[in-house]
């Protein structure tokens, strides 16, 4: 039972993928689609929750939270373009450069540590409740002074987790700034 426990937040980041491809298949039926979608918000932050709080973090659980959140967040980015166009053409500039910034890391972090490294910093993190927010903020306004100023904090914590990979010999995924070891 004791190892079973101990994979539990392993199992919620494997769930969290499954949801996100079912995204796919709710985006014509908005209820739906929120229902899941908040669940995939909730799972998201009891996964870790559970590791930390119960000594169950592993790296492991680390890299399947990264690829859960690489795979919501690239499915995310296909339902906007099919919901929320003009939102993508206002912000292109912003989402190239956070794509741009958070590819080159992850290169480099391949080049320097051997694997692709995504650290869990206070920036990362605030930056994914942001883009969680964000189709519901969307479906209340239109406000591309709103939407461009959360856009570049995502670019600001993009580049942050650079100059984090850039400063360090050896990765720390929980680390928590820059400034906070």
């Amino acid at each position: 039972m004791r190892n079973i426990s101990r994979n539990i937040p392993n199992i919620i980041s494997i769930i969290r993928i499954a949801l996100s491809v079912v995204l796919l298949g709710l985006i014509s039926t908005p209820y739906a689609f929120i229902v899941v979608y908040v669940l995939i918000g909730i799972s998201d932050v009891l996964d870790g929750f559970l590791a930390r709080n119960f000594g169950w973090d592993s790296q492991l659980g680390a890299q399947l939270d990264s690829i859960a959140d690489v795979v919501f967040y690239s499915i995310l980015m296909y339902v906007f373009y099919r919901q929320h166009t003009w939102a993508i053409v206002m912000g292109s500039r912003y989402i190239v450069a956070i794509l741009i910034i958070r590819l080159l890391n992850m290169l480099l972090t391949k080049l320097k540590y051997k694997r692709v490294v995504l650290l869990h910093t206070i920036g990362n993190k605030a930056s994914g409740f942001i883009v969680f927010l964000m189709p519901m903020m969307l479906m209340i306004t239109k406000n591309s002074i709103i939407i461009k100023g959360l856009l570049s904090f995502i670019i600001l914590a993009a580049f942050e987790e650079l100059c984090i990979t850039l400063l360090i010999k050896e990765p720390k995924l929980n680390r928590r700034s820059i400034f906070i070891e």
